[in-house]
C-alpha cells in the first residue's frame, strides 16, 4: 500500500508507480512541520538496491523524545508536585499547581515563589494557628511524607505552616542515555534554590539514593555567601552532582559533585544547561562548558563508593545510572541542609539549621530577605527543554 509509514524506528515512503529501476539514484528532501512552521532539510541522495540485496545497517543515533518551547503550558506533558513535605531537606515551600506559581507567558515557563499569606485560603493567623490540608485546597497530594498532605500549627512558640508557595514539575517523558538541554534564567533573591535535575522513572534499585539522582544544575539565589576562603557560594556559583549510594546516610554524592564559579558577574542570565549521558560517562554542562564529568568507574559505582556488603547494583558498571530518568524543574526555598550556618552572608541568615522552628524564624525575619525578592527576578524562567535519546 502506497504511503508513508513509521516502523521500528525508520520512516518508509512507498510509491508503487515511481518510474525507477535498480541502480538509479534517488534524490529526496525532508520537510518538517511544527506549530505551523515549516523547516526544509538538505537534499540527500540514495542508490536504489535490489530487493534481496543486503543493505548497510542503519542506526538511528538520535531521537528527540520530548521538546517544549512553552508557548503555552500544556499540563498533560507533566506531573505537578503538590505537597508540603519540604523535599526531605526541611524546605520551607509548599509545592502547588497554582497559576501564580507555574505558568507560561511571553514564550517562557515561569516557576515563581509566592507568599502563602497571599493565597485566599491562608491568613497570617493561619500560619501560626491553622491547618494546611493540601488535598482540600489543591485537589490532590502527591507526597505524604513529612506531613506533606496535612500540617497543623499550634502557636505557643511552635513551628508554623509553610510560609512560601512554589512549583515543581516532572516530565512524563524519560530517556535512558542521551542529551538534555534546558535554556533558562535562574532566579535571584535570598534563600531561593532553583534546580534542573533528573530522577528515575521507576526506582528499580530502591528508594533514594539507591536508584540515583542527576543534578544538572543547582544554585543559591543569595547575592553573597562567602566562605572563609573567600569563595562566593551564592548566585555566583552553580553546581552539578550525581547522588548514589545504599542509603541516605551513605550517599556518595561528595565524590561526584563539582561547583563552577561565574567569570561574568553572576548566573542570573540566560544560559543553556545540558546533560550528556552515555554508558561511559555523565557530563553536566553550561553553554557547552563542562561543570561535572564523571566517567563510569571501571570497577563500577559500588566499589568506587567503597561500600560494604552485597552490591545492590549487580554487574551493571554504570548502575544506578542505567535506567530511564525523567526531567524535573523547581524552585525550593530555604531548608535545613542546603544553606550552611557558618558562611558570611550579606544579609544575616534568619534561622539556624538545628532550630526547632526554622520556618517560623525565617518568616519572622521577612523584613530582611523579602526586599531582595524583586518581581520576576525571583522566577525561574525556562525558554525551552528538550530530551534527546541516543
Amino acid at each position: 500500500m502506497d504511503g508513508i509509514y513509521f516502523y521500528n524506528g525508520v520512516w518508509e515512503h512507498i510509491d508503487s508507480e515511481a518510474n525507477v529501476k535498480v541502480g538509479d539514484i534517488i534524490h529526496y528532501q525532508t520537510i518538517l512541520r511544527r506549530k505551523n512552521v515549516l523547516k526544509e532539510l538538505k537534499w540527500k541522495s540514495v542508490n536504489l538496491l535490489p530487493e534481496n540485496a543486503v543493505a548497510p545497517v542503519r542506526s538511528l543515533r538520535k531521537v528527540t523524545v520530548f521538546r517544549d518551547d512553552f508557548n503555552t503550558f500544556d499540563k498533560s506533558h507533566y506531573k505537578i508536585e503538590i505537597t508540603a513535605a519540604g523535599g526531605g531537606n526541611g524546605e520551607f515551600q509548599v509545592y502547588t499547581p497554582e497559576q501564580s506559581n507555574i505558568y507560561a507567558a511571553h514564550g517562557f515557563l515561569y516557576i515563581k515563589p509566592t507568599l502563602t499569606v497571599d493565597h485566599p485560603s491562608f491568613t497570617e493567623s493561619d500560619l501560626y494557628n491553622g491547618q494546611m490540608d493540601v488535598p482540600t485546597v489543591w485537589g490532590a497530594c502527591t507526597k505524604a511524607m513529612h506531613h506533606g498532605c496535612h500540617k497543623a500549627a499550634y502557636g505557643n512558640g511552635q513551628e508554623i505552616l509553610n510560609p512560601v508557595m512554589s512549583g515543581l514539575i516532572y516530565t512524563h517523558a524519560a530517556i535512558k542515555y542521551g542529551r538534555v538541554n534546558v535554556r533558562a534564567r535562574i532566579p535571584r533573591g535570598d534563600w531561593l534554590w532553583p534546580a534542573i535535575w533528573l530522577m528515575p522513572t521507576n526506582s528499580v534499585y530502591g528508594s533514594w539514593p539507591r536508584s540515583g539522582e542527576i543534578d544538572v544544575m543547582e544554585a543559591r539565589g543569595n547575592r553573597l555567601m562567602n566562605t572563609d576562603t573567600g569563595i562566593n557560594r551564592g548566585i555566583h556559583q552553580i553546581a552539578s552532582t550525581l547522588n548514589w549510594g545504599p542509603d541516605p546516610r551513605h550517599s556518595a554524592g561528595r565524590l561526584t559533585h563539582k561547583p563552577l564559579q561565574s567569570t561574568h558577574g553572576d548566573w542570573h542570565k540566560w544560559h543553556v544547561f545540558s546533560l550528556e549521558w552515555t554508558e561511559q560517562h555523565v557530563i553536566c554542562l553550561v553553554d557547552d562548558q563542562e561543570i561535572l564529568h564523571v566517567n563510569t568507574p571501571p570497577e563500577g559505582f559500588w566499589k568506587f563508593g567503597h561500600f560494604n556488603g552485597t552490591n545492590i547494583w549487580g554487574n551493571s558498571l554504570n548502575a544506578p545510572f542505567d535506567q530511564p530518568f525523567q526531567l524535573l524543574l523547581n524552585v525550593a526555598v530555604g531548608g535545613t541542609k542546603y544553606f550552611p550556618d557558618n558562611l558570611h552572608y550579606d544579609t544575616p541568615k534568619p534561622w539556624r539549621n538545628d532550630s526547632p522552628h526554622p520556618m517560623r524564624d525565617f518568616w519572622e525575619k521577612r523584613n530582611v530577605w523579602l526586599p531582595t525578592w524583586h518581581g520576576d527576578n525571583i522566577a525561574f524562567l525556562i525558554d525551552y527543554v528538550e530530551m534527546i535519546q541516543y
